[in-house]
């Protein structure tokens, strides 16, 4: 008898330890909408790898933001984020996107023929120019927590004329996976590393969240990679 409550003890911790990991190595994002479309469908179930780029930690006023196992994110991966205009929830607690890193830090994209937009990261010095002064303001304000301002085209950063910048963190030019959605750095400008949650790593499956829990499943969307 105390050779099976043994034997049950050690399958009930085993299996507590096995969720507590499943939960910290991996979460499920859910696609609201056909926006992303062709890629990804509305009921789309998302698996994400949290250990991808490292597992996040931290992120609130008690808890300063860390990555454990650090890893960069690469050019191309498809990443699951918080929205980076979200200024008054907590990171964690902020509203979920995906889409595709399309630019990592040191990368140039152009956002016109005439305006080259260098990715900023972390102790990287970006120059400023006219093309991209507001882009590295809002950056200072919004996720690095400083005072920036701009007068007569010259951006300030804590009161000081600044014609270089440098950032605290790695950040990331992330486009939509769907041609009718622009909600991407288009719209919400640089994603820190400090939101990203994960890599996609695939579809699990695809329902209907209006149908009940045994209806409403794709059976051609099972088991999916993303592309």
């Amino acid at each position: 008898m105390r050779n099976l409550l043994k034997f049950v003890a050690t399958l009930i911790v085993t299996f507590l330890v096995m969720f507590a990991f499943r939960a910290l190595a991996f979460t499920v994002y859910t696609v609201p909408s056909d926006g992303l479309a062709p890629t990804l469908r509305q009921g789309d179930r998302v698996l994400v790898n949290r250990w991808s780029y490292g597992l996040r930690a931290g992120g609130t006023t008690l808890f300063p933001y860390e990555r454990i196992m650090r890893s960069p994110v690469k050019g191309n991966d498809v990443v699951v984020f918080n929205n980076p205009l979200d200024t008054i929830d907590s990171v964690s607690d902020k509203p979920v996107f995906i889409g595709r890193c399309r630019a990592v830090p040191g990368d140039t994209i152009w956002l016109n023929k005439q305006a080259p937009l260098v990715i900023p990261g972390r102790c990287n010095m970006v120059r400023v120019e006219k093309w991209n002064i507001k882009l590295i303001c809002n950056t200072y304000i919004v996720h690095e927590h400083r005072h920036a301002e701009i007068h007569n085209d010259t951006l300030y950063i804590d009161g000081k004329e600044t014609h270089c910048a440098s950032f605290c963190q790695n950040y990331y030019w992330v486009e939509s996976l769907g041609k009718k959605s622009l909600i991407d750095s288009r719209y919400f400008g640089l994603v820190p590393e400090s939101h990203i949650i994960g890599r996609a790593v695939g579809v699990l499956f695809s329902k209907d969240s209006r149908l009940p829990f045994y209806d409403g499943y794709d059976a051609n969307r099972i088991m999916l990679s993303i592309k």
